[in-house]
């Protein structure tokens, strides 16, 4: 394609078609405008932009074939441009006829629609009139239809009066009946009567008749209630009696007898109710509903204990006027003092149940199966009897006027408490067995089941209806009604075991023989002390679980309180802080800190054979420690729910934890103590004109005598935790105090003395890194108490154990190699073998070879420092109460945090 003059023109290109097939389109201008209609299309669809000189080169081999095929394509195109003119102007012509046409349909519908509203508008005007016609047409149909309803109600109403006002006085009739009224017959009526009196209850109070009518039943019904309890009064006391008992009622009889012959006449004479009569009168009761139930039994049930209460009512002293005595000659024989208790003594409690069992069955003879099954007749006349016979007892106990003096006798009072519940169970038993009375479960209302819950909907529902519900309902239980009234007297029963396990206590202070049963050895003394509080706690709980032991287990507190004390008595005492064996005291170095209370910073002397006692404190305090916790988890699954929060022995757990850490000390402290003579032996030796190295020096062997006897007595009679304490703790101290004699005590050693040393404390630390696992040898001290058949234990030390014992003996070794190395290579020696030494350790070590102050200086100077502080440092010879005091307090410090660590991960862990 080339241009001229500004216009494209097509130029022959490889991709044109062959010739002949361009010449057939080029020479056919409408075949070629077709082409490029297609040409463009395709070309639109790919979404591409045609281009026009792609497509003449496509037709075209030449420009001159272009050229003069141009008028014929003009002319083509100017031919279909006419065409399409005449197309759009046909379009527009019928698009102009069809809007006219569109126009006249709209107004056409326009039309419709309004006369279709006219239209509507007219059906509504006639359905208007139509409905005032039927109106019309049934206003007469209405007033006759609600005539007639209103005289159906009429006439319902009438009838429903009419029978009504038959029924009472049907009910009246039957309340006249001789001997005894129809209590059967007036049941049934009081239902039917019920049933017609709900329909005039709005016109109670507006109808006067209506309301009259409603009194007349009222008092029938209490008239009814009255006539049947003088009849059960009559059967079960006898006339005289109930007479006195209706005299002190306000009401009275509202029928008047026919024969004239009233209740209160002499010459009257009952007719006794028979069994019969009596349930008749039963279900009118029920028919009268619930609360007429209540108020008739909470009567029976009183007249019944009439009697239970004049007789056993607590009653004041009277105290009488001394009369005036009479002169008189005579000899007048000494009245004797009446020394009898009432009947209502505390300890004639059982005389009372005996009563009401002999009572129970007079009622059971008087009234054979009158009581329904689901009045729980009897169970309610127990629990009634059992809170009277409460607050009898709480006048007994506690009554300021009224209170036996045997109340604070604890054995009159226990037997008192023993009989009340063993009644109350007996008498649970005996209700059931009988009457078929259904207790609740402890658990109360809990876990009821889908037929449970229909019984109480059913129930429910005749209350709604005023009538008393004839299900049998699951009743409280007994236990512990009158005998909660012992709850808050109960002291002197706590008195005296309080004072039964302090004898105990007092006991335990001088025996020291050993239970050897168990795992461990342990005071015979503790184990009767916890055999003692599980009887107290048996015991007690049979008869209450409730203040009383609450209280017991307070008592239980302080007991072991005391016995801790007691096991701390048997430890030996402190050695008076300002007194020393020898001029050095060990348990002064280990344990001389200003920190920490008097008890920790004591020392003891344990003496020979007491150590195994010692052991025995730690055996029993564990053992003590332990049931405690067993102790505390069995008294709060017991006690009532109240207490249960309230229940926390951890204190006496201390008490204990604390004893076995005083134990502990005693016997650090008193090895410690053993070894002071062997110390100052060392100390007293002269190692500057030590000459030969042999075996282990004699101070050496002395404490391998010392030593190993004891921490394996130890070690068989006591916990393995706390033996692995007393390792620690010993071959701790004992490092520190035997470094310290070293830079304290001993001086101008020589090279041969130093050897001699190291020899001595490699012998020194074999034996401390198999200190805890040193067994029992045949020539050794054993417990006559120490476990046997145990299996057997680790020969191996623990890890931690020997890593702290190679540290605290390296600093030793180290300080003795350093001492015995020659003046001249002291100073590369320490250098080379000390990593990490400061200059007062190699002061240290110098002044254990013994050189002079001015060879010290020179060697500090050599070592680093400057001349100054040099010359000032070993002139003012401050190194070993520098080093010494700064070390201990080290060493005090990192015991504390020791201490404090341990104690939190042990109270962790409670």
């Amino acid at each position: 394609m080339t241009s001229n003059g500004g216009r494209s023109v097509a130029t022959p290109t490889r991709a044109a078609l062959p010739a002949k097939k361009a010449s057939s389109i080029s020479m056919n201008p409408d075949q070629l405008l077709d082409a490029f209609d297609t040409f463009t299309s395709t070309n639109r669809r790919s979404s591409d932009a045609p281009d026009a000189i792609e497509f003449l080169n496509e037709h075209y081999n030449s420009e001159a074939l272009l050229v003069s095929q141009l008028p014929f394509i003009r002319e083509a195109v100017s031919d279909r441009m006419n065409r399409l003119d005449d197309h759009i102007s046909t379009a527009l012509q019928r698009q102009s006829d069809s809007a006219e046409a569109t126009q006249k349909h709209v107004q056409d519908a326009k039309a419709s629609v309004a006369s279709l509203e006219q239209r509507i508008r007219q059906v509504q005007q006639k359905a208007s009139q139509s409905e005032k016609t039927v109106r019309e047409i049934t206003k007469d149909m209405k007033r006759l239809d609600c005539a007639k309803r209103n005289l159906q109600r009429t006439i319902t109403t009438l009838k429903r009066l009419h029978m009504l006002v038959h029924a009472v006085e049907q009910l009246r009739v039957t309340c006249l009946l001789q001997p005894h009224p129809d209590y059967k017959s007036a049941s049934y009526l009081v239902d039917a009567i019920r049933s017609l009196l709900q329909h005039f209850d709005n016109y109670t109070d507006k109808v006067e008749p209506i309301g009259l009518l409603s009194q007349k039943v009222t008092d029938l019904h209490v008239e009814l209630q009255f006539c049947l309890v003088r009849g059960f009064r009559i059967v079960g006391f006898g006339l005289e009696q109930t007479r006195t008992m209706e005299n002190k009622s306000k009401y009275k009889s509202l029928i008047v007898p026919e024969d004239g012959v009233a209740f209160d006449d002499e010459d009257y004479e009952p007719v006794i109710m028979n069994p019969e009569v009596m349930v008749g009168g039963t279900m009118m009761i029920d028919a009268l509903g619930i609360d007429a139930r209540k108020e008739f039994m909470t009567s029976f049930c009183q007249d019944q204990l009439l009697e239970y209460t004049q007789i056993y009512k607590p009653v004041g002293k009277k105290v009488e006027k001394e009369k005036p005595r009479v002169s008189s000659f005579k000899a007048q024989p000494e009245q004797p003092k009446e020394d009898t208790k009432p009947d209502f003594a505390l300890e004639f409690v059982e005389q009372r149940f005996v009563w009401f069992r002999n009572r129970l069955g007079e009622i059971a003879e008087k009234y054979p199966g009158v009581f329904p099954p689901y009045w729980n007749m009897e169970y309610w006349l127990t629990k009634v009897f059992l809170k009277r016979t409460k607050n009898h007892l709480l006048a007994l106990l506690g009554g300021p006027q009224t209170k036996d003096p045997d109340a604070s006798d604890a054995t009159i009072l226990l037997k008192a408490l023993q009989k009340t519940i063993q009644f109350e169970k007996e008498v649970a038993v005996e209700l059931e067995r009988k009457y078929g009375t259904i207790f609740k479960e402890a658990g109360g209302k809990k876990g009821k089941g889908i037929k449970a819950f229909k019984k109480e909907e059913s129930k429910g529902q005749n209350e709604e209806d005023g009538k008393a519900s004839t299900d049998q309902d699951a009743v409280d239980r007994l236990l512990g009604v009158a005998s909660s009234a012992f709850d808050s007297y109960m002291r002197p029963y706590i008195a005296l075991e309080e004072q039964s396990m302090d004898e105990q206590l007092v006991k335990a202070l001088e025996d020291k023989t050993v239970d050897t049963r168990g795992e461990l050895p342990v005071f015979t003394s503790s184990t009767k002390l916890f055999v003692y509080i599980k009887g107290s706690i048996s015991r007690c709980t049979a008869l209450t679980k409730g203040h009383a032991f609450f209280l017991l287990y307070r008592a239980f507190q302080n007991s072991l309180r005391k016995y801790a004390q007691v096991l701390s008595n048997k430890l030996p005492p402190p050695i008076p802080q300002n007194s020393s064996v020898g001029g050095l005291s060990m348990a002064n170095v280990s344990f001389g800190k200003k920190e920490g209370t008097p008890q920790q910073r004591a020392s003891y002397r344990v003496p020979n054979g007491e150590e195994v006692s010692v052991c025995h404190v730690v055996g029993t305090c564990e053992y003590c420690a332990d049931t405690v916790e067993a102790l505390e988890d069995l008294i709060r699954d017991t006690v009532d729910e109240q207490y249960k929060a309230k229940i926390d022995m951890m204190g006496q757990q201390e008490a204990f934890h604390d004893i076995t850490a005083k134990a502990i000390r005693v016997l650090v402290t008193g090895l410690e103590n053993r070894l002071e003579e062997p110390l100052n032996v060392m100390c007293n030796t002269d190692w500057g004109v030590f000459d030969e190295v042999g075996e282990e020096s004699d101070y050496v062997r002395y404490m391998h005598k010392e030593i190993v006897p004891y921490i394996t007595l130890a070690r068989g009679l006591i916990p393995s935790s706390y033996f692995r304490s007393i390792c620690d703790k010993f071959a701790l101290s004992f490092t520190e105090t035997y470094h310290e004699t070293l830079i304290k005590r001993v001086k101008k050693v020589s090279e041969q003395g130093t050897q001699q040393l190291l020899l001595d404390v490699y012998n020194l630390k074999t034996l401390f890194l198999k200190l805890p696992v040193l067994e029992k040898s045949e020539t050794s001290v054993v417990a006559p108490t120490a476990r046997k058949g145990l299996p057997a234990k680790s020969t191996i030390a623990p890890a931690m154990y020997t890593k702290m014992v190679q540290k605290q003996f390296k600093k030793i070794e180290l300080l003795l190699k350093v001492a015995g190395t020659p003046t001249d290579l002291m100073i590369d020696v320490f250098r080379a073998h000390w990593v990490g030494g400061s200059a007062l350790d190699l002061q240290s070590a110098m002044s254990l070879k013994g050189l002079k102050r001015t060879e010290q200086a020179a060697m500090l100077e050599n070592f680093g420092l400057d001349p100054r502080t040099a010359r000032k440092g070993a002139t003012m010879n401050v190194t070993s109460t520098t080093i010494v005091t700064e070390r201990l307090q080290a060493v005090n410090s990192d015991l504390n945090q020791m201490r404090q660590k341990v104690d939190d991960f042990r109270k962790s862990f409670r």
